[in-house]
């Protein structure tokens, strides 16, 4: 039997019949994650308008970041501490009164990036995880605690790779399937809000506002063809003092938000996360039809990204041979970040919170607040594991003749595991717990406290893979001629493609001489016919 002839074409012209098809690649990559605590200390003086500090209740904290900067070689990060102090004052008939004071202090930090960390993303969160306020003098206070910012850095980076070969040449390809992340986008997200609330007849005229609180819960990220839409909850509570009374009253509201946005190339397919919160707030009272301070108009701004990935399964070349001419592959390796998958739950937690006087009663409870911090997270086979605490503050009013108003502070541990099938102990993760509602009630002498939390996690893996990016005609010249037939005995680890390279022909005349049933089967020890090509 004699071989297959073909006539070479020049390479120039080999080359010119081949079409090559590219892809590029925009994926990221979680490069490291770093946490950095910083010391909150101020002392802060009472306004006049404010009467003098008798005890301090407690104080409410919360960190904001205002703008967040990537310089070639650090992240600027800036943003602002807010802190609501409650205490009591005595007043003339030497009764004990309520009230508050907001402070803030600015803050700037700086993460130094190291020499092969550029085009990176750096994603943000700061936390007061310790918090207290000492009285230095009936008109002083000062505030010591700790801020925890959260960093991950992701490196954003993109490359070309050969996703296929056409033309009328006799070039051969070899593909297989890989799977990849492609950054679709991201869309900023600005929504303003506004609640009304209004202190009904039955309770107190507003004579002072104590503490403004805002938590955004139930977020959602949908995605459509071509579009973005987020929806949250606001929960808004507000706590004033009655006027010409000693009552301390909460009014609340949950107002819903959304937006939607357009985003080219994005469907309901794809993965979708969020980072939106509130950055600026305000309150003002004002009168009803009545002529009374019964109305409080709160107002405020969430502003961050929605950012939008695909998970893709694509056909690329793995290897690719001109059994006429020499080609040679240009191959470049790539650590890419791959996202095995995003999961979202809710878990409720239970516990019970003892007074700082066991011998105070409590006779009700006005408001409860409180903060998650994750102290813990693991990755193990098909489960999240994420442990942490939630600190928990109770403003109560006694159950005795006083009836003096009180806070009380604690910790609610939780340990929750969420379910994702195929992580592994090798892969990172990252995660977010948020309070979704918290309430509280009196069982004896403590305080029972039900918490229920969102867990948010992101499971990713790195890969590392020599990708095909280009096709070049060899330096090695013209394929040498072969033999018009070679008797070929099947060793181990041969395949046809293996085979048909090496003797410069293809696949389907080997299946075609050797009446070959299934190509992706042969046998070792069993023996093909090979036709040789002549070269000219």
């Amino acid at each position: 039997m004699t071989g297959v002839q073909t006539c070479a074409l020049p390479i120039w012209d080999i080359m010119s019949q081949i079409d090559v098809i590219k892809e590029n690649v925009q994926y990221e990559q979680l490069l490291r994650e770093s946490t950095g605590s910083n010391i909150l200390k101020g002392e802060y003086l009472i306004k006049d308008s404010h009467p003098d500090v008798h005890e301090i209740l407690g104080v409410d904290a919360k960190a904001t970041v205002t703008n967040k900067e990537v310089l070639a070689d650090k992240v600027m990060l800036e943003g602002v501490v807010t802190y609501t102090v409650l205490y009591l004052s005595i007043d003339e008939s030497d009764i004990e009164r309520i009230n508050s004071v907001n402070l803030s202090e600015k803050f700037a930090d700086y993460l130094e990036l190291t020499g092969i960390e550029h085009k990176v993303l750096c994603d943000v969160e700061c936390v007061v995880e310790h918090i207290q306020a000492n009285i230095m003098n009936e008109r002083k206070i000062s505030v010591e605690g700790v801020r925890t910012t959260k960093w991950n850095i992701y490196q954003v980076d993109e490359f070309e790779f050969i996703k296929d070969l056409e033309g009328t040449s006799d070039i051969q390809v070899q593909k297989e399937t890989e799977e990849i992340n492609k950054v679709i986008g991201d869309k900023e997200i600005e929504l303003m809000g506004k609640s009304i609330l209004k202190a009904t007849m039955d309770k107190a005229e507003i004579e002072d506002i104590l503490q403004c609180s805002l938590n955004l819960h139930k977020k959602e990220t949908k995605l459509g063809e071509d579009k973005i839409y987020f929806g949250c909850y606001c929960k808004v509570e507000v706590l004033y003092k009655g006027k010409d009374t000693d009552d301390i009253i909460l009014l609340n509201d949950d107002i819903y938000l959304s937006k939607e946005q357009e985003l080219i190339g994005c469907n309901a397919d794809m993965m979708a996360y969020n980072e939106v919160d509130i950055v600026n707030s305000d309150y003002i009272v004002t009168l009803d039809d009545l002529g009374e301070n019964r109305i409080i108009n709160v107002e405020f701004l969430a502003k961050g990204l929605v950012k939008v990935l695909s998970k893709e399964k694509i056909d690329l070349i793995n290897d690719a041979y001109c059994p006429s001419q020499p080609i040679d592959l240009i191959k470049s390796n790539h650590d890419i970040g791959l996202i095995h998958g995003m999961v979202n739950t809710e878990v409720i937690i239970k516990d019970n919170i003892s007074l700082n006087d066991d011998k105070e009663k409590i006779g009700s409870i006005i408001m409860t607040s409180g903060s998650p911090v994750v102290t813990d997270k693991s990755v193990e086979n098909d489960k999240i594991k994420l442990d942490g605490v939630v600190k928990v503050s109770v403003l109560y009013r006694t159950a005795d003749e006083i009836s003096r108003i009180n806070m009380c502070t604690g910790e609610v541990p939780f340990t929750t595991v969420i379910d994702l099938k195929g992580t592994n102990k090798d892969m990172d993760v990252v995660s977010k717990v948020q309070i979704e509602s918290i309430d509280s009630t009196i069982e004896a002498n403590t305080i029972g406290i039900r918490i229920t939390l969102s867990a948010w996690a992101k499971v990713s893996y790195k890969v590392n893979k020599e990708w095909i990016v280009d096709v070049v005609e060899s330096e090695n010249g013209r394929a040498e001629s072969k033999a018009s037939v070679t008797i070929y005995s099947v060793d181990k680890g041969d395949t046809l493609w293996n085979l048909a390279k090496k003797y410069n022909t293809t696949i389907e005349e080997l299946v075609k001489i050797n009446d070959i049933e299934n190509p992706d089967v042969i046998i070792v020890g069993q023996k093909l016919i090979i036709p040789g090509r002549a070269v000219f």
